[in-house]
Order: C-alpha cells, then sequence, then structure tokens
C-alpha cells in the first residue's frame, strides 16, 4: 500500500514534468501574493495548539490521516497511540481521554449527545460526549477509514476491506453489509464516505467504480466506471451532490459528472482532484492536486481559477467571508473567493506537516490535525 502523501506528491511531480520543463518547475511559485500582514487582522489565529505526537522509533514518523470533530464546545479527536480526547474548545483542557487498541483514519460522526467513530483495529464506537463513557462496540472485522454517516435512524460504514455496512444507530446491530470485489493490490489508504441521499447511497470504491445502493437492504441500484487507469484507481473521496448531478472524482482521472438516477457519466472535467469539491452558494470549487482552485458555475463551467499552492490541495471549506484552504505540504492559507488573492498563509512548521484529514467547523472556530499529530483550533 502506498502512502497517500507519497502519492499526490508522485501526481504532482508527473504532472509537472509532462507540461513543464525543468526551468518552469524552478519558477512555479508564481502564487498569488500575499497581502500585506501588517496592516489587516490576523484570519488565521490559533485558540490552541495541542502535541498529541505518541512516542515512535526513530524512523518510523507516525502520520495522522485523520480530523478532530467540533462539536457542542468540545473537539474530539484520536491519536495514533490509540487515545480518543475530547477538549474543551474554549481553552484547550482536557476533558476526558479513553484508551483503544489502534489509530484513526477518520473523524467522528456526532449523534445526540453522542459521538461514533471507528479505528484502524476494525472497531466501531459510540461513547457519551459528556463523560466518553462507552454506550456500544461494534467489531466490523476490517479498517474504518471514513465516518460514519446517518440516515433515517440507520448508520453507514465503509470499512477498508471495501465492505459497507448499515447499522442500527441507537443499538449498532448490523443490518446488512455490502461487499464489493476489488482485484486491485496498489490501492490508495483512504476510503470514500458514503453520500446518502432520498433512500439510496452513492458509494465510490478502490475498483475505480460507483455504485448505488438501496438503503433497506443494500442491492445494487447502478454501478458505473469512472476510472480507465490501470492502478491508483480508487474512487476515494466521497461523492457529492451539485445542482442534481453526482459530482465523483478519482486522482486518475477527471471530475466526472453522473445522473444520479441511473450512473450515466454525462461529462468530465479535465481536472485531477484528490479530494470531493466544495460547493459555496451557486458555484462548486475544485483544488487539484496541482495546487490550483477552480471556480464552476451551476453549469460546470469555469469563472475562474489560480494557482494557490506548490502543492495538492487537501480542504476548502467557508471561512467567514474568505475560504480556508489546507495543503498536503503543511500550509493553512485564507483566501478570497473573489479574487483568489491569498490574505493569509501559516506553514505548520515541520517538512511532513501535511493536512490529510477533514477539516471541522463550529460557530466562528475550525479545528485541524497535521500528519505531524499536532490538534490546532483557530477562531476569527
Amino acid at each position: 500500500m502506498i502512502s497517500l502523501k507519497d502519492l499526490f506528491r508522485k501526481a504532482l511531480v508527473f504532472s509537472l514534468v509532462i507540461t513543464s520543463s525543468c526551468s518552469v518547475m524552478n519558477k512555479l511559485p508564481n502564487l498569488p501574493k500575499t497581502t500585506g500582514l501588517k496592516k489587516t487582522k490576523r484570519l488565521l489565529r490559533a485558540r490552541f495548539i495541542k502535541n498529541l505526537d505518541p512516542e515512535y522509533v526513530s524512523g518510523n514518523l507516525p502520520i495522522a490521516l485523520h480530523g478532530p470533530l467540533v462539536y457542542r464546545e468540545m473537539v474530539f479527536v484520536g491519536s495514533n497511540d490509540g487515545m480518543m480526547n475530547a477538549f474543551a474548545k474554549e481553552d484547550g483542557r482536557l476533558i476526558w481521554s479513553e484508551k483503544e487498541n489502534g489509530a484513526y483514519h477518520a473523524m467522528a460522526t456526532p449523534y445526540k449527545n453522542s459521538i461514533i467513530y471507528g479505528n484502524v483495529a476494525g472497531r466501531l464506537y459510540r461513547r457519551n460526549l459528556r463523560d466518553g463513557k462507552l454506550l456500544y462496540s461494534v467489531d466490523l472485522d476490517s479498517a474504518v477509514e471514513s465516518s460514519p454517516v446517518i440516515y433515517k435512524g440507520r448508520m453507514f460504514v465503509h470499512a477498508r476491506n471495501h465492505k459497507v455496512f448499515c447499522l442500527d444507530v441507537e443499538t449498532g446491530k448490523i443490518l446488512w453489509a455490502y461487499k464489493r470485489s476489488v482485484p486491485f493490490l496498489t490501492t490508495l489508504q483512504r476510503v470514500s464516505r458514503p453520500l446518502v441521499h432520498k433512500n439510496k447511497i452513492y458509494v465510490g470504491f478502490a475498483d475505480g467504480s460507483v455504485v448505488s445502493l438501496s438503503v433497506e437492504e443494500g442491492v445494487i441500484l447502478w454501478e458505473s466506471k469512472i476510472s480507465q487507469a490501470s492502478k491508483f484507481i480508487d474512487v476515494d473521496s466521497s461523492p457529492i451532490l451539485f445542482k442534481n448531478k453526482l459530482i465523483v472524482t478519482s486522482l486518475s482521472d477527471s471530475v466526472a459528472i453522473l445522473n444520479p438516477r441511473t450512473g450515466q457519466i454525462e461529462r468530465k472535467i479535465p481536472y485531477s482532484v484528490s479530494r470531493a469539491p466544495y460547493i459555496l452558494g451557486d458555484k462548486l470549487i475544485l483544488g487539484t492536486v496541482d495546487g490550483e482552485l477552480v471556480f464552476l458555475d451551476r453549469n460546470f463551467r469555469i469563472l475562474r481559477k489560480a494557482l494557490v499552492a506548490k502543492d495538492s490541495i487537501s480542504n476548502i471549506m467557508a471561512w467567514g467571508e474568505n475560504l480556508m484552504v489546507t495543503t498536503v505540504d503543511g500550509y493553512v492559507l485564507v483566501v478570497d473567493p473573489i479574487s483568489v488573492e491569498i490574505k493569509e498563509k501559516k506553514f505548520l512548521g515541520h517538512a511532513s506537516s501535511a493536512v490529510f484529514g477533514k477539516l471541522s467547523r463550529e460557530g466562528n472556530s475550525v479545528a485541524l490535525m497535521s500528519s505531524r499529530n499536532r490538534l490546532y483550533l483557530f477562531t476569527l
């Protein structure tokens, strides 16, 4: 299994070799200029930073692939030493911590007065959010690499063994499971989080396909092949719905626009994207592996684009009147969505400080986890 960070960087280098000479590569940092920070209010203010790096043997650097959850004035995040932690959003004070057997590859999901999450040991947990009391745990027999999705009393989880589980969210009882046969050995270190809409499930798989399943029984409604590449064809970002179209991405192919009723590919947008596009009002924003932000209108026509980073973009999120953008080379950017100008830029302080996990926002606070196991909480 190849690491996600290595693949992103290989993809970026490959793209540059195809399209550029060495001299052009050296000139790559022609990025939008950062505005004068001394004259403006700082937009990236860290309320607290937590070092959650576990003890490790030199040369075996533990990498965090997950993100934290901000929910009801608390921040929930696991660490690579198998601890699930709850911190106070106000000051970073530790509220509770529970030892579990395994690291975490996905953000927790909130449900009523609890959080639900899985770990790489293949167990799914539901805990009381105030004191960490265990409400139930379920053995899924494979690493849980996506956040649970809750819909009408049911919960859907995609595991590392290409299996989608449907469980009763209140009890944790497994109702059904769909197993996809994936013959490829070279798959990415991530799985697609299911999208559930109008009693249908949409989920990508490591064989380059996206599949629609029924909510009730997990019956296949349709399946569509997205990527025709020979390797790393995983559809591992979460499908999204935009203007009644299903948007699906694969790192090895273009962004695909599908009919959600039939699975028919209606068109492709020629950009390589590692994560699901971001919806901002009536616009769709792509963050490419080349570090570009591409703005599309409701008809998928390009409105504007700009190179804002030297490496792959991993997250886009609304941040006040701006966008917060993270990259796999360890930067957090604040970008004006109209001019696509970088208004502020923060380096997370280490050559391996990628941001692989998702961002989480509550009110004026956004939490993220760097791959170096540092938890950041930013406030406006």
